[in-house]
């Protein structure tokens, strides 16, 4: 790669991560391409050339929040620890997303919709999409392949399907739950403190050897 082509590089790096920035902290809603262009130090026709419509820039941010979250995911999988034990830790950095008082990753996925149209449109961003969501998929595959070596797991499951199911799952309703409003009369017996746990409790029980 050409040093003019890192720069390129850098420069689409630097935009996602402030864009990634102003969309947790203000809402996708609120943050025109005007505000990144301007939190990041370029010319706005600059920022269309690299991402023509905002919704590219949101996908792009997207997939940089999973990447961090692939490699939280990562640290907790190369420990050693039983593959039981990585699974508690994985439930709880999820649950522990919902400690911020803002919600901010909560409300940015509520906000986030890929569809079909801009996946056809943009074939590239769609596989940067698919490819990032991969990578935390590879790991997750490992994990469940510590899980067949160690025994921690129960050897009756199919655990690649198992561990891909209770995360996908999980970190939705962790999300959702999170925003949810209920009557005042089942606040306290909905609380998401009180869901997340017993649904951290039913994938645990269920996975034991």
């Amino acid at each position: 790669m050409s040093k003019r082509e890192k720069q390129k590089q850098q420069r689409r790096q630097n935009i996602i991560q402030i864009a990634k920035d102003l969309f947790l902290e203000q809402g996708v809603k609120n943050i025109q391409m005007q505000d990144v262009a301007d939190a990041a130090g370029v010319g706005i026709a600059t920022l269309f050339r690299y991402f023509p419509k905002k919704e590219y820039l949101v996908i792009a941010a997207s997939n940089a929040i999973t990447d961090e979250m692939a490699k939280y995911i990562g640290q907790i999988v190369e420990q050693t620890i039983t593959a039981y034990e990585k699974i508690e830790q994985i439930l709880d950095y999820y649950i522990n997303a919902t400690n911020d008082p803002q919600l901010r990753l909560a409300k940015f996925f509520e906000s986030f919709d890929l569809n079909e149209k801009l996946a056809a449109e943009s074939t590239e961003q769609y596989a940067e999409y698919l490819f990032a969501r991969s990578r935390l998929a590879s790991i997750l595959f490992t994990l469940a392949e510590q899980g067949k070596q160690d025994s921690s797991l129960r050897p009756d499951v199919d655990l690649d399907v198992f561990i891909m199911t209770m995360v996908q799952n999980f970190s939705l309703f962790t999300y959702k739950s999170s925003l949810a409003i209920h009557d005042t009369n089942l606040t306290m017996l909905l609380s998401t403190d009180k869901q997340l746990a017993m649904m951290k409790d039913v994938f645990l029980c269920y996975i034991q050897p």
